[in-house]
């Protein structure tokens, strides 16, 4: 599938196309025959009794219409479970694509704004969204081809019977198949727009329900919300009633459709004779036809029910849609680097430089510093002076105002990958990935040999602590490194930066959660094998490193 910009039904519905058509050829085949089935059956019944009736019990072939019926029987069971494992796969497939889009518009996405899509509300709904979106080819689109083809099929046995009936065939066809689906969703369809806002909306004020459940009750204010909670399932409740009794009307018509139809073709193949008095069908058409033809009428019927319902899902997935499409932002363009990012970074001169966040706004006061090759500079000050901000705008990492010259030259900092080549950045919260420890390290130098794996760990005092572990470089972390201490996920995403070599480092209080002579044994390998061109430290713990680095106080 070629990379699209906007999700569209259409789009997804085929975007594997070859995937999606097993599943449709399987389940119309276990459609029709479940329609064989019930008509063969019907008419074997009939014909078998009036077999018997007639006295030519003896004479009747029972042996090949049963085994008929046993062959619809088994190929509809056999179709609607291959139907199944068939639209898994492609399920799984449209999934795959739909987080791909997700994904590339986080990419694509000004990484200033990225913690509007981290949000725990927005992530659920996400989710929600994804499972409205995937199941729609199943509960839309394959239910409206099977009652198409079971109608044409079924058309096909009233024209053998009589061509009379082709007219309130296609009659009742058009009446299930389009109208009773759109009168159902004309006047549901926004109830269901509506009640999946109110869900969501339902669900976040659950959530933070909880986080506020203490001060609420401390203050008095927890009957006033609950009032609030109250009448907000009050009106989901009341959407849910209008789109259920949506729904059963569009059933109550498509069964009046059925009987008006089966009603409609026994008056035409049929009259009342005049000399008994009896009703009596027309001459040339079996009552055996007609049995089987009706029982056919009732297993399309069931197939068209789907319909009367889609529009729930419909609503639901375009709602989805609508609201993952809501992510899409054209990706950013990133200012062209100066020339002087193409050579060795010695020297980064900012002026009038205020690093800040795009969510409120906060960050340091503005300042001037420069910094050149073979110098270490340590940025002290007090909580919430500003100091990570800074580190993270000097990284290229959130906003900022101000001047920044790189080599001589003015250059764009902010989202620079050209600037950040020459950059590695530690946080205060670092990234652990959900790999093994080798695999973590390797994101720093993917041909790092086994010594080299070995000598990095000794740098930061792990080599001790994996030697340790059962499966060594081997171990598999869990996401987010949460079965590491503070310290260890520190220090190993430190290890994973000194492996890349970069000519300047940046480090984010890299010693918080150390003991002294970890950080001694930290501080030897920054001053000696892993010494960077340029190094900038945020820290509020003394260490060697400090005691010759140029200080700035925020």
């Amino acid at each position: 599938m070629n990379k699209i910009t906007k999700l569209s039904l259409k789009q997804l519905l085929f975007a594997n196309f070859w995937g999606f058509l097993v599943p449709v050829i399987v389940g119309v085949a276990a459609s029709l025959a479940g329609i064989g089935l019930l008509g063969v059956s019907g008419w074997f019944i009939s014909a078998a009794g009036l077999a018997t009736a007639m006295g030519v019990g003896f004479a009747f072939n029972y042996l090949t219409p049963g085994a008929i019926v046993r062959f619809m029987a088994i190929l509809r069971t056999a179709g609607r479970y291959g139907e199944q494992v068939t639209a898994h796969n492609h399920l799984l497939d449209l999934l795959k694509i739909l987080r791909l889009w997700v994904w590339d518009q986080r990419v694509a996405k000004d990484p200033a704004n990225l913690h509007e899509q981290t949000r725990g509300d927005l992530l659920q709904r996400l989710v929600n969204d994804l499972d409205q979106i995937i199941l729609w080819p199943l509960v839309v689109f394959l239910p409206w081809i099977y009652a198409l083809i079971s109608y044409m099929v079924v058309s096909i046995l009233a024209y053998v019977i009589s061509p009379e009936l082709l007219l309130p065939m296609v009659v009742a066809a058009a009446l299930h198949i389009l109208i009773v689906p759109y009168v159902c969703g004309r006047f549901a369809t926004h109830e269901v727009h509506v009640g999946q806002v109110l869900g969501v909306h339902r669900r976040s004020r659950f959530v933070s329900l909880f986080s506020a459940l203490v001060t609420l009750t401390i203050r008095g204010h927890w009957k006033d919300y609950a009032k609030r909670l109250g009448q907000l399932d009050e009106r989901q409740r009341k959407t849910e009633i209008r789109i259920q009794n949506a729904v059963s009307l569009g059933r109550l018509l498509a069964y009046c459709v059925t009987i008006s139809l089966i009603a409609s073709c026994l008056y035409l193949i049929s009259h009342i004779d005049s000399d008994t008095g009896h009703w009596v069908l027309l001459e040339g058409i079996q009552g055996t036809w007609v049995v089987g033809f009706v029982l056919s009428i009732f297993a399309v019927n069931e197939l068209a029910l789907p319909l009367v319902q889609s529009f729930v899902a419909q609503g639901k997935s375009q709602v989805g849609l609508r609201r993952l499409n809501q992510l899409h932002q054209e990706p950013s363009v990133t200012p062209l680097p100066s020339d002087s990012l193409k050579q060795p970074l010695k020297q980064i001169s900012l002026n009038n430089w205020r690093g800040f966040h795009a969510s409120n706004g906060m960050g340091n006061t503005a300042l001037d510093l420069s910094i050149k090759t073979g110098e270490t500079l340590w940025i002290r000050g007090g909580s919430g002076s500003g100091k990570s901000t800074l580190l993270a705008s000097i990284a290229g990492d959130c906003l900022s105002s101000g001047q920044a010259m790189i080599n001589g030259e003015e250059c764009n900092l902010y989202g620079n990958s050209d600037y950040q080549n020459h950059i590695s950045y530690l946080p205060q919260s670092p990234y652990i990935f959900q790999q093994s420890i080798a695999a973590n390290l390797r994101l720093g130098k993917p041909n790092v040999t086994h010594e080299e794996l070995w000598a990095v760990l000794t740098a930061v005092s792990l080599a001790d602590w994996v030697e340790s572990l059962p499966d060594k470089l081997g171990t598999l972390l869990s996401s987010q490194g949460r079965n590491l201490s503070g310290g260890q996920r520190k220090r190993l995403a430190l290890a994973r930066l000194l492996l890349r070599q970069a000519p300047v480092l940046l480090l984010d209080e890299p010693f918080d959660g150390l003991d002294k002579a970890t950080i001694k044994t930290v501080c030897h390998a920054l001053q000696n094998e892993y010494t960077p061109k340029i190094l900038v430290l945020v820290s509020h713990i003394d260490s060697e490193i400090g005691e010759d680095a140029r200080r700035i106080e925020l």
